[in-house]
């Protein structure tokens, strides 16, 4: 007698149950209170919050690396304190004259029929100078050790070694940033309980007994991380591969090996973009046809498609973390709002559904979680003339803060007392969406590291990133959506021919 194989959803259903934390202490500050929000403060507040707070660590690490320079340099409490010729360090914010960022009074003086220049990809020019200014003054920084420096980063504290030229200048033979903080310590920890396409996974079928468990490994608690769905985008393979990813984390497609490797997702997260960007004149489009047709307004409703999309992955058990991004209706300031979750149905069908600010801190199975929608390393790419992503969010670690181009190139909340985005803590995972391309690299002692994870558009790539709680190990998932039947695909190099 035969026996029957097990369905696909016995081993979906047994998902790991680790430990969950909002980290409300460090969530706080991004939530602002819509009864005694105002936009009436200035945002010199935020420079001068950023350096009081962060100056203390700075100057404490330029201590510690220069005290066996030869004549033991002192540190000047204040910049206007300089003495010509004399060897010496400072500490203040980081200021840069770039003749190519954009200056809102510069377009206020333009007369008003001029067309607005295009939008640069780089404000990096030669033309740049770099300052240091505290609360006496600034000073121009100079040299070699300035020219070499790749990653000198306006709105970031900084120490600075070396003397006061003839002109008045300050000539840097060393830089020192406040390093590396900390890595958040929770004492909670891991729970001990326990078609239309194609895919590609990294794990085999050769791997995985018919009773549901791998041959000699042990069970991991994975977390998923996907940035840019753009549900309702017009290109419709974008929706199809949402569908694609939905049957894979619910165990509906693939192999046995597959849905094995959905089973081990704990938590979902979503790092911005959930919803497509809004095409300028489309709306005017649909409503001249409803004036002159019977049909609805809007046939794809893209709210309603994204929060059919959850109450799918809600309805497998797999909770889910859903951050706002760029596209997304939670405001252009940061930190971006939660999204209303009335947006996705009522109680019963947002059960498990955790709407976050962006940023956005969170834990789960005892490893903390950073995450933003890409806003932040998006505007740092305009001011340096590197262009590794990669290597920017390492030095936002480095530098101790989130947004150091805000408030002067991206839009924040003028927060009157308090700069949220000063990273105090080091987290486990560090997860920034909407980026062109994946990206992933740890960083820190090999006892405490960080992973970095940068999340491309899923629309555009399909690529889904999983990360091991116990080990912070990351690999991915990538999905394809197969050409349309009668539409002819036209790849890289291909010929049209008449």
């Amino acid at each position: 007698m035969a026996v029957p194989l097990p369905e696909p959803s016995q081993a979906v259903l047994k998902r790991p149950n680790p430990s969950y934390s909002p980290l409300t202490e460090l969530s706080k500050p991004f939530l602002l209170d819509p009864a005694s929000r105002s936009y009436k403060h200035q945002y010199a507040n935020i420079y001068f919050i950023r350096l009081v707070e962060l100056r203390p660590i700075v100057e404490e690490r330029a201590q510690e690396r220069w005290k066996h320079v030869r004549g033991k340099p002192p540190l000047l409490p204040r910049i206007l304190n300089l003495t010509r010729s004399q060897l010496c360090y400072i500490v203040g914010t980081v200021y840069l004259d770039m003749p190519l960022k954009p200056n809102v009074l510069e377009d206020m003086a333009r007369d008003h029929w001029l067309a607005p220049p295009a939008p640069r990809a780089k404000f990096y020019s030669a033309q740049d100078a770099v300052h240091l200014e505290d609360e006496s003054g600034r000073v121009r920084l100079v040299g070699e050790r300035i020219r070499r420096e790749r990653d000198r980063e306006g709105g970031v504290i900084m120490a600075a070694l070396g003397m006061e030229t003839s002109s008045g200048d300050f000539e840097v033979i060393d830089l020192c940033f406040a390093g590396l903080p900390d890595l958040l310590e929770n004492p909670a920890g891991p729970s001990k309980e326990n078609g239309k396409g194609k895919h590609k996974a990294s794990s085999t079928d050769e791997d995985v007994e018919m009773n549901g468990s791998r041959n000699g490994e042990e069970e991991r608690t994975w977390v998923a991380l996907v940035s840019g769905l753009s549900v309702g985008a017009q290109e419709a393979p974008a929706d199809l591969k949402c569908e694609l990813l939905v049957e894979w984390l619910t165990g509906e497609s693939g192999s046995i090996s597959d849905q094995l490797d959905g089973g081990e997702i704990a938590r979902l997260i979503l790092a911005g973009n959930s919803l497509t960007t809004p095409v300028r004149g489309e709306d005017d489009k649909k409503i001249k046809r409803f004036n002159s047709s019977s049909k609805p307004l809007f046939p794809n409703h893209p709210t309603k498609t994204l929060s059919t999309l959850l109450s799918d992955l809600l309805a497998s058990a797999l909770p889910i973390n859903l951050i706002p991004g760029p596209s997304d209706p939670a405001g252009a300031t940061l930190p971006q709002q939660p999204l209303p979750k009335v947006m996705f149905g009522g109680k019963g069908k947002t059960e498990g559904l955790v709407c976050e600010t962006n940023p956005a801190w969170l834990e789960i199975g005892g490893k903390s979680f950073l995450g933003t929608g890409g806003q932040t390393l998006d505007d740092i790419y305009k001011y340096l003339p590197s262009n590794s992503r990669l290597a920017m969010a390492r030095r936002t670690l480095e530098w101790r803060h989130i947004a150091p181009t805000a408030p002067d190139t991206l839009w924040i909340y003028p927060f009157p007392d308090a700069d949220p985005f000063i990273i105090k803590r080091r987290p486990d995972v560090y997860v920034i969406g909407n980026q062109p391309e994946f990206e992933t690299a740890l960083v820190g002692d090999s006892d405490s590291p960080t992973r970095i994870v940068l999340l491309p558009s899923f629309a555009k790539t399909g690529t889904l990133a999983l990360v091991c709680v116990e080990t912070l190990e990351c690999k991915t998932v990538n999905f394809e959506v197969p050409a349309w039947i009668g539409e002819e695909v036209k790849e890289e190099g291909d010929v049209e021919m008449e």
